[in-house]
């Protein structure tokens, strides 16, 4: 199907057609009037993933990813293609339908400006969600502060040098990053579910996609540099 017919089918569609296809590519940014669905038990914090500020992400205003400028709260995805983890593949259906979130509400495929309008818009934080009164707040005012996500846009020009401070300061911080969320995690009980929301993904998780592998070492992870990084 070329582009001229795509765009026609899209004006002769007015209703939602459950295709899935908005499922997945992956959970919706919560906002504020979905507050209520998680303090209701509706959405529990444990299907939520937390990607903070500076990590990179699809922004769909501008059609590419970027380092975002604000903290996100998601629905957590599931699988290799990252669903939502409330849609079931099996029936294209939506196992939250009737409690879905206000972008699922808003989204429209056949006339996306309104959820574009929402993009960055009254989007909900782990504050706003757990409060400062929470054993955990400090903990994540901590992590943030001392393991925050590194300037993704340098890697290129890191990968092209040589060994130097910079690499070796990165690997440091990767698995400082991982040694605190395993002695918060111990000391509070919590499951890698929980750990997502509170802290997001691991510092190393989020450097994979551009080609840095990681191996173990008796000192923790060591990481291994492509010799060309390209940005998405």
């Amino acid at each position: 199907m070329n582009t001229n017919e795509d765009v026609t089918l899209s004006r002769q569609q007015e209703s939602c057609k459950q295709c899935g296809q908005c499922c997945v590519n992956g959970g919706a940014a919560l906002h504020g009037p979905d507050l209520g669905l998680i303090q209701s038990g509706r959405i529990p914090q444990s299907n939520l993933i937390t990607l903070r500020k500076g990590e990179m992400a699809h922004n769909p205003v501008v059609g590419k990813v970027q380092p975002l400028e604000q903290e996100l709260v998601k629905l957590k995805g599931t699988g290799k293609q990252w669903n939502c983890c409330y849609f079931d593949i099996g029936s294209t259906g939506c196992s939250l339908y009737e409690h879905r979130p206000l972008a699922c509400r808003v989204l429209q495929c056949w006339d996306p400006e309104k959820i574009l309008d929402m993009v960055n818009r009254d989007t909900l934080t782990r504050r706003d969600i757990i409060g400062e009164d929470d054993p955990l707040w400090p903990l994540i005012v901590e992590h943030d502060g001392t393991f925050p996500c590194p300037d993704f846009l340098s890697l290129p020009d890191l990968a092209a040098g040589e060994p130097n401070v910079s690499k070796q300061d990165l690997q440091n911080i990767v698995n400082g990053d991982l040694r605190f969320r395993d002695k918060v995690s111990k000391e509070h009980s919590l499951k890698v579910s929980d750990e997502l929301f509170y802290f997001g993904r691991p510092l190393f998780q989020l450097l994979q996609p551009f080609g840095i592998r990681v191996s173990e070492s008796p000192f923790g992870l060591e990481l291994h540099w492509p010799r060309e990084i390209k940005l998405p």
